[in-house]
């Protein structure tokens, strides 16, 4: 399923519980006045919009679904923050070579079909003595379980290749995938807490219009086990909630830096 269009659906109704993530990629990357920013996947803006409201530093977003940029310029028209939102791919910015001090990407270059095309290209806008900040998810937990039931299913029913994608998870991979163009990687663990006021709750929030979920939903129904791919999920969501009285899980993640 590397074809999702991350402008379907409302993964803004997700999005702000993934700020923590954003500040924390932010604070990483610890961007100066006068320096230029890049937040590669940019979504509707969390990481870019965070970095925007610092003092003197130049914010640029790329992300490939304009439905989603359009709601990142909403936002930052409502903050009263200047940035420059527009259409590209972890693959292809369109940026200039060493455009940014700073590169970011919170939980997106982890979907980019081609992996090394990626990396290459998030180092080459990167400065000679810039950073690159990333967030990867630790594949376990609900999240990931309730994912990989998703993909799974659809990989069965369309007959599609199955298996785990690259391991941004492991910092050897990350090593490796990085080091071929000179940058030196260290990386950590961090959660990620979830929050809603039921499990059903949840998945109306989170899953049920998530471009992962609508793209798998109509080959599912075509094969008939959407209802029972949807009650596996579900399923999922209860075994792992924290919080008895509304919904609550929490998902690891990794914070990763890597410099020249």
């Amino acid at each position: 399923m590397s074809d999702i269009d991350w402008g379907t659906g409302s993964y803004e109704s997700v999005a702000p519980q993934l700020l923590p993530a954003a500040h924390a990629a932010v604070d990483l990357a610890d961007p100066r006045p006068g320096q230029r920013l890049v937040d590669v996947g940019c979504g509707t803006g969390n990481a870019a919009l965070v970095a925007a409201q610092r003092q003197g530093v130049h914010v640029t977003g790329v992300d490939p679904a304009e439905r989603l940029l359009e709601v990142a310029r909403a936002k930052a028209g409502e903050l009263g923050v200047a940035a420059d939102f527009r259409p590209g791919e972890a693959a292809a910015t369109a940026l200039p070579d060493g455009f940014a001090d700073v590169v970011l990407s919170v939980f997106a270059v982890i979907f980019a079909p081609d992996v090394t095309a990626a990396a290459a290209e998030l180092a080459r806008i990167t400065a000679p003595d810039g950073r690159i900040v990333l967030t990867a998810w630790v594949p376990e937990g609900v999240m990931a379980d309730g994912m990989r039931t998703i993909g799974e299913a659809f990989a069965t029913v369309a007959g599609a290749p199955g298996g785990a994608g690259f391991a941004w998870h492991e910092q050897s991979e990350v090593r490796a995938l990085f080091g071929a163009h000179g940058f030196e990687v260290t990386m950590r663990e961090r959660a990620l807490a979830f929050t809603a006021p039921s499990p059903e709750g949840y998945w109306k929030m989170a899953v049920e219009d998530h471009p992962f979920w609508l793209a798998a939903r109509p080959v599912l129904a075509e094969h008939g086990v959407l209802d029972e791919v949807q009650g596996q999920v579900m399923d999922v969501l209860r075994a792992g909630n924290e919080d008895p009285g509304a919904y609550r899980t929490t998902s690891r993640y990794r914070l990763m830096s890597a410099v020249r």
